[in-house]
């Protein structure tokens, strides 16, 4: 036993000097590249100001940077000068770490974002941050973190209207080549004299089940993620009108294929309930799909989309085009994919659901022309459906009705109640119109119409349409 404490105590001494030093020399290199990475995209610039690395911790200060201006494809906008934050980063290195960070694991770090500049408009608490992330890396190489926004309000002087937000507060953790986080905030309001607006119990979770390399070497890679409004409501007092969403959501992931490199992604809108004046609905979503989508092609675009950045208008669409032109085949080649996997909603009226999927197939070839459109519709093929009950078609045709209506010159001016009417009184016979002509089939208890295209060949139910060629 004397002999095995003899050879591990030395070890353990030594690992407890000489391992902070080598973390501390990786964090760096890790710094530098994250800086590298970031100053790729001309929108927004990353600069160290100052950097004290000693042998157990590490202190630096960046500056972001970010040109707003770059994000707007408006010709003519107003210049808006550049937004700049200073981002403070401590960490102490393991794996014995004393200090701020105390505890036992290779890394302990924080960064934090006083956002000093932000008090001209915001209150939140003195000497807090507006941003901050606390994290740690674990002796076995786990990652756990967690952040969070300040509570703030608005102060800005003769405001007609006062923001309030609750704060927000995540976690997330990487480990076992698997990333999850987890936030949510209580409320957003806005209130003014005659409009109040709010937004409660908002939750975001995301899992990305893919190594780290993976996220920054792929343009694909798995992950899940959900955010989700528990609640919404708007009410205009001066127009007497009132909003209320319960359980809106989006979801959206993304799937990769490590065989053939082609990736999918699923995305979904919708909300349990929405009540708007009269209207109510229950069940509305759209759920959109694209599979079968290139990864060269996306690593290809991202490389090239970095270079238009710097470009003016006209030579950027002739770069886009040459682009295209080169590299369209390694993205219809996979026989790509958009399918709206379900449009669908319940009303007092009853019920629809509509789904409609396409893709490009056979392309091993692009043609002489790339717009040629007999190319195009001869490798394509649809398939797509509408259902619903009789009530819930009559009353969406109406509502379609009353918009072409308040469009139209010479209804212009009419009231609500009067377009209802003038709607009401015309959808029956443009509906029956639609059943004689095949375009929509009657059922005991509803509508339904089927729509495909294939070998250039357009059928609505089974009736051959023209194409416009």
């Amino acid at each position: 036993m004397k002999k095995v404490l003899t050879v591990l105590l030395p070890a353990a001494v030594l690992t407890g000097v000489v391992a902070p030093k080598i973390v501390g020399i990786q964090l760096e290199s890790s710094i530098d590249e994250i800086v590298t990475a970031a100053n790729e995209n001309s929108a927004y610039t990353v600069e160290v100001k100052s950097m004290d690395s000693s042998w157990f911790s590490t202190q630096t200060t960046f500056l972001v940077s970010m040109d707003v201006s770059a994000f707007s494809d408006v010709s003519g906008a107003p210049e808006i000068d550049p937004f700049s934050v200073e981002v403070d980063f401590s960490a102490s290195h393991g794996p014995f770490r004393f200090g701020e960070h105390a505890g036992f694991g290779w890394l302990g770090w924080s960064l934090e974002v006083a956002g000093d500049q932000l008090r001209e408009h915001l209150v939140w608490a003195e000497e807090a941050p507006f941003y901050q992330v606390h994290g740690n890396m674990n002796a076995l190489g786990g990652y756990y973190y967690n952040d969070s926004i300040a509570p703030f309000t608005t102060d800005v002087e003769n405001q007609k209207a006062q923001l309030t937000f609750s704060g927000f507060q995540g976690k997330g953790q990487y480990q076992d080549e698997q990333l999850a986080y987890q936030g949510s905030a209580d409320s957003l309001t806005v209130t003014s004299e005659l409009r109040d607006f709010k937004v409660e119990r908002l939750t975001m979770d995301m899992t990305m089940p893919s190594s780290l390399e993976a996220m920054f070497e792929s343009a694909f890679y798995d992950s899940d993620t959900t955010i989700n409004f528990g609640a919404v409501k708007f009410n205009d007092r001066e127009q007497n009108e009132n909003i209320d969403i319960a359980d809106l959501y989006i979801k959206a992931s993304t799937e990769l294929n490590p065989e053939n490199q082609l990736g999918n992604m699923q995305v979904a809108y919708g909300t349990k309930k929405v009540d708007i004046a009269e209207f109510h609905g229950e069940d509305l979503a759209l759920e959109l799909e694209v599979t079968n989508i290139s990864q060269e092609f996306l690593k290809s675009y991202q490389d090239f989309a970095v270079s238009l950045n710097k470009l003016p208008t006209e030579e950027a669409t002739a770069k886009t085009m040459e682009f295209m032109s080169e590299n369209l085949l390694s993205l219809v080649a996979g026989e790509p994919q958009l399918n709206i996997t379900s449009l669908r909603g319940t009303f007092p009226q009853g019920s629809f659901n509509s789904n409609l999927h396409t893709s490009l197939v056979g392309i091993s070839a692009l043609p002489e022309q790339p717009l040629d459109p007999a190319f195009w519709l001869s490798h394509t093929l649809v398939d797509g459906e509408l259902s619903g009950d009789k009530a819930v078609i009559e009353f969406i045709a109406v509502q379609v009705m009353k918009a072409q209506l308040k469009n139209n010159p010479q209804t212009q001016g009419m009231s609500e109640e009067q377009l209802e009417q003038i709607a009401a009184q015309q959808v029956p016979t443009i509906l029956a119109s639609l059943e004689q002509q095949g375009l929509l089939v009657s059922t005991n208890d509803g509508y339904i119409s089927n729509v495909s295209l294939k070998d250039s060949e357009l059928k609505v139910n089974e009736k051959p349409m023209p194409l416009p060629l």
